[in-house]
């Protein structure tokens, strides 16, 4: 069965057990070897291109990473093909499913706090709309003149 992104961050988020490993890549297994055989002592959190291409020369260069590279790869896959499998089992996609409607529902319900919201928001526009009708009554002067012109003609002929 396949899942939308949306579905499958929910069910990664309610079952971290299900979170799918990055594709290998040289770059990956270069970052893991340095965590294994280094403990991370040598892996500075900021650190440039250069000391990069150092680092990853030496990696490349020492004599047990083919072996660690072809290893990793090979534990990146099983555990993608594992998660697959458990994505396809029927009794797991019953419960992502009951996952999926129990709370995919609260997120709808949290996006709508105060369901009297768009009520409220209508109400305000109503009145900025009546008000905005009161004030087009607002003519410009010469067309006041001729008016009380016409007025005052007409009481001045009766």
């Amino acid at each position: 069965m396949k899942y939308s992104k949306k579905e499958l961050h929910l069910i990664q988020k309610k079952r971290p057990d299900l979170i799918r490993k990055p594709e290998p890549s040289t770059n990956t297994a270069i970052v893991a070897f340095l965590r294994k055989y280094n403990e991370g002592s040598q892996i500075p959190m900021d650190f440039s291109s250069q000391e990069w291409m150092s680092l990853r020369q030496q990696t490349l260069d020492n004599k047990d990473f083919p072996k660690f590279q072809i290893e990793h790869f090979n534990e990146v896959i099983e555990h993608n093909q594992k998660i697959d499998q458990l994505l396809e089992d029927p009794r797991t996609q019953q419960e992502l499913d009951f996952l999926i409607k129990k709370y995919a529902i609260a997120q709808r319900i949290r996006r709508y706090i105060n369901p009297l919201y768009f009520y409220a928001k209508y109400q305000k526009i109503k009145k900025v709309r009546k008000e905005k009708i009161f004030s087009k009554i607002h003519l410009p002067p010469w067309i006041w003149i001729i008016f009380c012109l016409l007025i005052l003609l007409i009481i001045i002929s009766l």
